[in-house]
């Protein structure tokens, strides 16, 4: 009972909404592909996965039709990342911020144009829309990136100079005393 109150729990958010639709949707495809390429017997269950996998994934981007105000807010309340201490952080976390931003509007104008809403060419905003969720995801990567570094150079930065202050008073002599 209580795996199944913490499911409900998750299903309340938004987020975790997202989070199973997304885990269902990729699991669907996986195992759909797998059996459609692998088991002919079995392709008709793969096809059906497939479609499924699909169908989950416009259920998504029809629920990111409302991101638009979240991601404005938080784009605005980071602003120019004023409170980074690191400049390449900060500009790589405001391009990160302008590609999301370009991300969602080219993404829905794509929605738009399948679904027959607008008479655009829907090819060319899918094209666009996955360009900037391209360049977000590798902008994310090296933010994290540096961030890592950055948090690795400041914990070997004292253990270096400990090590080394170590070394020269073991070479001095002044060591010895000390040592059984």
């Amino acid at each position: 009972m209580a795996a199944l109150s913490g499911l409900a729990a998750a299903l309340e958010s938004y987020r975790g909404r997202d989070r199973l639709i997304r885990t269902l949707g990729y699991c669907c495809q996986l195992v759909g592909g797998v059996l459609v390429e692998r088991c002919p017997a079995r392709s008709e269950v793969g096809t059906r996965l497939l479609t499924l996998s699909s169908q989950l994934s416009h259920c998504r981007t029809v629920l990111r039709l409302f991101d638009d105000v979240a991601m404005f807010i938080y784009t605005k309340q980071y602003g120019l990342g004023a409170e980074e201490e690191d400049i390449f952080v900060r500009c790589v976390s405001v391009l990160g911020n302008l590609a999301d931003q370009l991300y969602y509007p080219c993404e829905h104008i794509a929605w738009a144009a399948d679904a027959k809403i607008l008479r655009v060419d829907s090819a060319r905003w899918w094209t666009l829309s996955t360009a900037f969720w391209g360049l977000s995801l590798l902008l994310g990567i090296a933010r994290s990136l540096r961030m890592v570094l950055t948090l690795s150079w400041r914990l070997r930065g004292p253990a270096v100079a400990f090590t080394s202050m170590y070394q020269a008073v073991r070479a001095s002599g002044q060591g010895e005393a000390a040592t059984p």
